[in-house]
């Protein structure tokens, strides 16, 4: 019993989803999203961008380091629309004491207007 307590201490994980209905990829914002006004739009081929950062102890700040690459993944998929539809981000953190990682995996559709 003891060994697993101790096991949670030294070992945290955590994952998130999101999903955004239509993301606008010149305004994209992780901490204020909001649905941007749009021409008609439909999906066509599904993207997916999977990425990870890791830091020792104080080195770097992963998850940091993560958010501002969603931002620059974003911008880069789909180069032929300024929207995506249907697009979910997974966020998947977890650490020990001297380790940390964050991973995250983006899906999303490209979009056509109509």
């Amino acid at each position: 019993m003891k060994s697993i307590l101790l096991l949670f201490i030294l070992v945290g994980c955590t994952q998130k989803y999101k999903t955004y209905p239509v993301v606008d990829k010149n305004k994209f914002s992780l901490e204020e999203y909001q649905a941007p006004i749009t021409p008609k739009l439909r999906r066509t081929l599904k993207q997916t961008k999977s990425f990870c950062e890791g830091q020792i102890f104080f080195s770097s700040n992963a998850k940091t380091m993560t958010e501002n690459q969603t931002r620059q993944e974003i911008s880069y998929m789909c180069p032929d629309s300024s929207y995506l539809m249907d697009a979910k981000i997974t966020d998947t953190w977890w650490t020990t004491i001297i380790y940390s990682r964050s991973c995250v995996d983006i899906e999303a559709f490209c979009t056509k207007r109509y």
